[in-house]
C-alpha cells in the first residue's frame, strides 16, 4: 500500500535517469542518523537559470505515510504532462498542459519526498505510530527528536506542543538543527532561491501559515521573535504577546492559502481550512515558520513563504487518520493543493524580464515599488491583490504569444525606468501603448474570467489618470486610492 524508502528513492532515481532534460536528483549533504541517504529531486523545463524555487518536503513525521507517496506521484504526473502535452486532472480540478508547461518553465520545483527515512522504515516495520527520527538521546532510555520542533526559530521555547523532555513525542532535540535531517532542509534553503516552501503533514485538512508560537498582529513591529530568549524550556511568558507580520505578507499568506484550499475543494468537495499555525495549537521550532523567519532574523537572506498542509481528515482511529487503508483520494487532494501553490509562485514580471529583457534591472525596480511603496498602504495593498489576481491568466497568454510578450517586456522596461526616476513624466505614448496591451489581454483572458477583465479595466483607468503626470505623483495616487 505504502512505498518503502528504497521504493521512493527508486522513483526519483528512475525519473532522473530516464528524463534528464526535466529531472535532476541530488543526494543531500548529510545521511540520516542511521546512515540512510536523503535525496532531493528538481523538476524544470526550458532555459534560464535564475528562477524562483518551490520546495516540497514530506515525511518529516514518520507515521504520516501518504505524503511522501503523494510527492513522488505529483512529480511523475508533471513529467508525463510535460512530455506528452497532456492535462493534469485531479477529480474536478484540471491544469492544462500549457499551465503545467508555464509552471515548469518558470520555476524550479524541488521535492524531498522523505526527509526522515529512518522514521519511515521504523513505522513500516516496527511501530506504526512512530513520529520522530531515530536519534539516541544519551542518558535516557528514549529515542528520537521531533524534526518539526528542531528548527532555529524560538528553539527550546516550550510553548504548547513543544517539549524539552527527551521522551516526549515533541522533543526539540539537543540544539537548533541538531539533526542531520533538518540540516538537509536548511541546506536547500541556504543554496537555492526558494520562494515558497511546503511541509506536508497529516491530518486535519488544514493549510497553515505563520505564526505558530503566537497570534498575529500587524501594528507593532517591536513585537518580534528576535527579541525573545531561546532555549529556555519554558513558555514565552509575556502576557498578550502577539507576533508581528507585515500587512503585505499576511495578505500573501491568506490569498495563497485560500487559493490552495479552493483547488483542493474543486477535486471532490473537501473543505480544507486556511489558518495560522497558532490557531491549531502553539508550537516553536517548526520548519514552515523558520523558513519565513529567516529574512527577518537575517535581512541579507531572501524571503521565503512557508506553509504546512495537513492532509486528510480525522477518522475513527488515529492510526487510520495518519495512514488510511486507501489514501488514493487524499493524495489526489494533496497533489492539487501543492500544484496550486506552485502555480501561485509564478511571477509574470520575472517571466517576461528574464525571457525577453535578459536582465533584472527594471524588474527589480518594479518589485521594489510593489514591496516597498504599494505594500505600505491599504490602498496600495488593494493594488497588489489585483495584480496577483491577473498575474496568472495574463502570464499564460504572454507565455504563448511572443508578440504580446515583446510588447509587455517593452512596457515593463519603460515602467521600471519611470519608477526609478520620480522626475520623469508618464507620456501619451506610454499610456496609449499600455492601454492597447491591456485591452487585448482583457479581450482574451476576460472571455473566460470576467474578474480578470474587470481588473484589467481598473488598471487601464489608473493608467489613463497617469497621463502627462510626474511619476512621483502617480505613486501618490496609487498609494492613496485603490482600484475603482
Amino acid at each position: 500500500m505504502y512505498r518503502t524508502v528504497p521504493q521512493l528513492d527508486s522513483v526519483t532515481s528512475l525519473l532522473a535517469t530516464w528524463f534528464p532534460q526535466l529531472c535532476t536528483r541530488t543526494q543531500l549533504p548529510e545521511p540520516s542518523v542511521e546512515g540512510r541517504p536523503v535525496f532531493a529531486l528538481r523538476l524544470r523545463a526550458g532555459e534560464g537559470g535564475d528562477r524562483r524555487g518551490v520546495l516540497f518536503v514530506g515525511g518529516t513525521h514518520a507515521r504520516e505515510l501518504m505524503n511522501p507517496d503523494a510527492l513522488v506521484e505529483l512529480a511523475v504526473d508533471l513529467v508525463v504532462s510535460c512530455l506528452k502535452g497532456t492535462d493534469v486532472v485531479y477529480g474536478g480540478r484540471t491544469w492544462t498542459a500549457q499551465e503545467v508547461k508555464l509552471i515548469l518553465e518558470s520555476l524550479d520545483l524541488w521535492f524531498v519526498p522523505c526527509s526522515n527515512p529512518d522514521g519511515r522504515n521504523k513505522v513500516l516495520t516496527v511501530d506504526n505510530m512512530w513520529r520522530k527520527n531515530l536519534r539516541d538521546n544519551l542518558g535516557t532510555s528514549c529515542d528520537g527528536v521531533d524534526l518539526n520542533r528542531n528548527a532555529d526559530l524560538l528553539w527550546g521555547v516550550a510553548e504548547g506542543q513543544t517539549s524539552c523532555s527527551p521522551c516526549s513525542d515533541v522533543f526539540v532535540g539537543s540544539g537548533a538543527f541538531s539533526e542531520p535531517e533538518t540540516r538537509n532542509v536548511k541546506y536547500l534553503l541556504d543554496t537555492q532561491p526558494i520562494h515558497s516552501f511546503v511541509d506536508v503533514h497529516s491530518f486535519s485538512e488544514l493549510v497553515l501559515y505563520p505564526w505558530g508560537h503566537a497570534h498575529n498582529q500587524t501594528n507593532d513591529p517591536a513585537q518580534r521573535f528576535t527579541s525573545l530568549p531561546t532555549g529556555t524550556c519554558a513558555p514565552i511568558g509575556i502576557p498578550g504577546y502577539r507576533e508581528y507580520i507585515t500587512p503585505q505578507d499576511l495578505l500573501r499568506f491568506t490569498t495563497v492559502g485560500q487559493r490552495v484550499v479552493d483547488a483542493i475543494t474543486e477535486v471532490r468537495g473537501r473543505a480544507y481550512t486556511p489558518q495560522t499555525g497558532r490557531a491549531l495549537y502553539p508550537t516553536t521550532g517548526v520548519q514552515s515558520d523558520y523558513v519565513y523567519s529567516r529574512h527577518i532574523a537575517n535581512p541579507v537572506l531572501r524571503k521565503t513563504y512557508g506553509f504546512t498542509i495537513e492532509t486528510g481528515p480525522r477518522v475513527d482511529t488515529v492510526e487510520d487518520s495518519f495512514h488510511p487503508p486507501d489514501p488514493t483520494l487524499i493524495k489526489r487532494d494533496a497533489k492539487a493543493g501543492l500544484l496550486a501553490l506552485a502555480q501561485q509562485s509564478v511571477c509574470a514580471f520575472d517571466l517576461i524580464g528574464l525571457r525577453l529583457l535578459k536582465r533584472q534591472t527594471e524588474v527589480d525596480a518594479l518589485r521594489r515599488f510593489r514591496e516597498e511603496v504599494l505594500a505600505s498602504t491599504e490602498a496600495g495593498r488593494e493594488w497588489i491583490a489585483l495584480i496577483e489576481r491577473v498575474e496568472l491568466p495574463t502570464a499564460s497568454i504572454l507565455f504563448t504569444d511572443e508578440r504580446l510578450a515583446g510588447r509587455a517586456a517593452a512596457l515593463i522596461e519603460r515602467a521600471g525606468k519611470l519608477f526609478e526616476d520620480e522626475r520623469s513624466v508618464v507620456g501619451d505614448e506610454d499610456v496609449d501603448r499600455g492601454r492597447a496591451l491591456l485591452n487585448e489581454l482583457a479581450e482574451r483572458a476576460g472571455a473566460e474570467d470576467a474578474q480578470v477583465r474587470t481588473d484589467l479595466e481598473a488598471v487601464g483607468a489608473a493608467l489613463e489618470q497617469a497621463r502627462k503626470t510626474p511619476s512621483a505623483e502617480v505613486l501618490k495616487q496609487l498609494t492613496s486610492r485603490g482600484p475603482l
